[in-house]
């Protein structure tokens, strides 16, 4: 049996495991492979913004007379819809049209969610085939629930001839936590065609089983797949830009302790998933391997550093804050401590204080404080300055320190002129606060760039390529985890009530006393 997974630019084949069944890559170079497939998985990435696939004839023809069994996931499936509006924040739609493999129209929908999910009607994934007296029948399992994730922007699903294939139970949609869960379409299929947006979909063992079976897949040749699956891991899955780096030649850290960054911003767009991207990059591209995670659920704004490292999406990769996310502190710390990564680069929600009078753990700053990992503040030039930026982080930097994150430095981000820099590094060399500048991007990264924005629009591996660039000197860094840890009685005493934000504001009031100080 050979099972081939889509490799070529802005798709993510180790963004998730596939069951452990995909046997081969298909490329730019092996396209015409595709027709001695058994099943194709196209999977998620940002094919559709990209538009790399939809300009190959090549791949049209030969997916189009492809007489096997096509899985798309996420960007995967809005490939095979009919069209696609990717016009979040237009004022009106912008329309991609899609292969048409299915008669399916996709919309702006975010979801960031771990989900239980179920398989509508009769299919190759839900059914087992049995003998008994009668002789052969197929027994479908249609009520059974099952687990996954979504991790998209545009996810609103309008069947229109198609059938329905999966559908998802959701708490969160549009930012917003829902009062209840809700149940919604989250695939289609037609005959040997299957999309859905659930990731992790393959990794349920029944729905791997069931298609396993239905092919009369035996043990010895399941026994072959795994191991050409493991090979092509070894392979392949590594630093996405350079392929004379070998993972088993990667580089260790020479200390025994772990070694890790948070990234927090003074507000949104303060660049943190851009610069996220590039250390994650950057690190990778030395032979480290490389953990990403995001405070909060959404999982989006990690992306782009899984994509340049061609890491794999886990419930660790987001951190709950208060009740929104997929681990908890107590779970990432444990993960922290038993996973053999080498750092771990983290990325903050919005500004580092969001939240933070709304309920206890809500904001990135006290999951900064209980993390107990070295943090660092940006905040971007383009809006107040550079002298702007520096006085508003310094004010983030003290509060920080009040309580009790453990932070080294400040990172202005696209700075535009040396010689004011120098002055804000002199002046902060007089209380040991280390500035980080960074340069602006070669090309900006904001609102009015779709095709860079995580959260609207992007193209990864422009995006990725960008953040190579970034002119940042990681050596300049403190990532040298304290091994001072927080008990986890203490963590959960922090949560124990919930209501009482008391702990912030008392040191919220003592920062405006200290900046309203008068003497006499």
């Amino acid at each position: 049996m050979e099972i081939g997974l889509l490799s070529v630019k802005n798709t993510l084949p180790f963004f998730e495991n596939f069951g452990n069944l995909p046997t081969k890559l298909i490329s730019e170079s092996n396209i015409n492979d595709i027709k001695d497939l058994d099943l194709f998985i196209i999977p998620g990435g940002s094919l559709i913004e990209c538009n790399n696939l939809l300009n190959n004839e090549g791949f049209k023809n030969t997916i189009s007379n492809f007489n096997g069994y096509v899985l798309g996931i996420c960007s995967g499936f809005q490939l095979l819809a009919n069209t696609i509006d990717i016009g979040r924040k237009s004022q009106i739609p912008i329309l991609k049209k899609g292969l048409g493999l299915l008669d399916v129209n996709i919309s702006p929908l975010i979801c960031t969610d771990r989900v239980k999910f179920k398989i509508e009607n009769n299919t190759v994934f839900n059914s087992k085939k049995i003998n008994d007296d009668g002789g052969k029948k197929s027994e479908t399992y249609n009520n059974k629930l099952y687990e996954g994730f979504h991790c998209h922007t545009y996810g609103h699903i309008t069947i229109e001839n198609s059938k329905v294939f999966t559908k998802s139970f959701v708490n969160k949609l549009n930012y917003k936590m829902l009062d209840k869960s809700n149940e919604l379409i989250s695939g289609a299929f037609d005959e040997k065609i299957y999309g859905t947006m659930i990731h992790d979909f393959l990794d349920n063992e029944d729905i791997k089983n069931s298609f396993l079976n239905n092919f009369k897949v035996k043990e010895d040749e399941l026994e072959e797949i795994l191991i050409k699956n493991q090979n092509l891991k070894s392979k392949f899955k590594k630093y996405r830009y350079d392929e004379k780096i070998n993972p088993e030649n990667n580089k260790k850290n020479t200390n025994t302790g772990k070694k890790g960054i948070i990234l927090l911003g003074t507000g949104s767009e303060s660049g943190k998933t851009f610069i996220t991207t590039s250390i994650a990059g950057k690190l990778s591209k030395k032979g480290y391997k490389v953990f990403s995670a995001k405070i909060g659920p959404d999982v989006r704004d990690i992306v782009p550093s899984l994509y340049i490292t061609n890491e794999t999406m886990t419930k660790y990769n987001s951190i709950k804050i208060y009740d929104r996310g997929w681990s908890t502190i107590d779970e990432f710390k444990k993960y922290i401590e038993s996973s053999d990564y080498d750092y771990y680069i983290i990325e903050g929600v919005m500004g580092a204080f969001t939240g933070c009078l709304n309920k206890v753990g809500y904001s990135s700053a006290e999951i900064a404080k209980l993390l107990n990992i070295p943090t660092y503040i940006i905040s971007s030039c383009s809006k107040s300055g550079i002298e702007g930026s520096y006085i508003e982080s310094l004010i983030y930097y003290s509060l920080l320190k009040d309580i009790g994150v453990d932070v080294k430095g400040i990172i202005l981000n696209k700075i535009y002129n040396d010689r004011i820099v120098e002055k804000v590094k002199n002046i902060s060399d007089k209380s040991d606060i280390k500035i980080i500048p960074i340069k602006k991007a070669k090309q900006n990264i904001n609102i009015k760039n779709r095709g860079l924005m995580p959260e609207v629009e992007i193209d990864y591996d422009l995006f990725c390529n960008l953040a190579l660039d970034l002119d940042i000197d990681i050596e300049l860094l403190d990532m040298g985890i304290n091994n001072k840890n927080i008990r986890i009685e203490d963590i959960e005493g922090y949560f124990k009530n919930p209501e009482d934000t008391s702990y912030i504001e008392e040191k919220l009031i003592n920062l405006t006393l200290k900046l309203n100080y008068k003497s006499n």
